[in-house]
């Protein structure tokens, strides 16, 4: 929790820039949807990064810490959906009682990173598309917000896409696709500690 304010408001104001400079305004029902899907997103994204940290002696997770972030990764495993306040909780959590500052600062230069190379690639694809059609995109949620199709076809949330809807209530980064996928690597790399 202690670098999270910070970094989750610089994320959203980052998104709705991007969609500001795309030429799209977000619709109330989208502003919503966004902000009730922050903590999820950055608990996914946080998961995502906590790897890189062991690429350093000094950051990579002790012994004790590698059990502590095992049992919580088999939690988010087994949910059928990981609720908004329930990822707050799961993030408060990994912050507040698993890592430590020098992790939390190591992380956080991990997320700013991050999303230099996101708004770079937004930049890019603008440029290329010529703005149009880029919707807002939010990791871990497939297709982004408001836009059009992406490469290989699949619509966006709200184009329905394929299976429809995207349905917050179901939803569980961790259980299937490239998040899962990598966070049973990590939870291998964490067993062998």
């Amino acid at each position: 929790m202690k670098n999270t304010i910070f970094l989750t408001a610089a994320l959203a104001l980052t998104a709705l820039a991007s969609a500001q400079q795309s030429g799209q305004t977000l619709t109330a029902e989208q502003r919503a949807r966004m902000a009730q899907m922050q903590s999820i997103n950055d608990l996914s994204q946080t998961v995502r990064l906590l790897p890189e940290l062991e690429k350093n002696r000094a950051t990579a997770a002790t012994k004790a810490q590698a059990k502590s972030l095992l049992n919580l990764f088999t939690a988010l495993q087994k949910a059928t959906a990981i609720a908004p306040n329930d990822a707050k909780k799961y993030l408060t959590q990994i912050e507040d009682k698993i890592l430590t500052d020098k992790q939390l600062t190591a992380l956080d230069t991990l997320v700013i990173k991050a999303e230099k190379e996101r708004e770079a690639q937004r930049a890019q694809r603008q440029a290329g598309a010529g703005g149009q059609g880029a919707g807002v995109r939010i990791p871990g949620i497939p297709g982004g917000i408001g836009g059009g199709q992406r490469p290989g076809g699949q619509g966006g949330v709200n184009s329905g896409g394929q299976g429809g809807q995207f349905d917050p209530g179901k939803f569980n980064p961790f259980k299937t696709g490239r998040g899962a996928d990598a966070l049973k690597a990590y939870m291998a790399v964490l067993q062998k500690k």
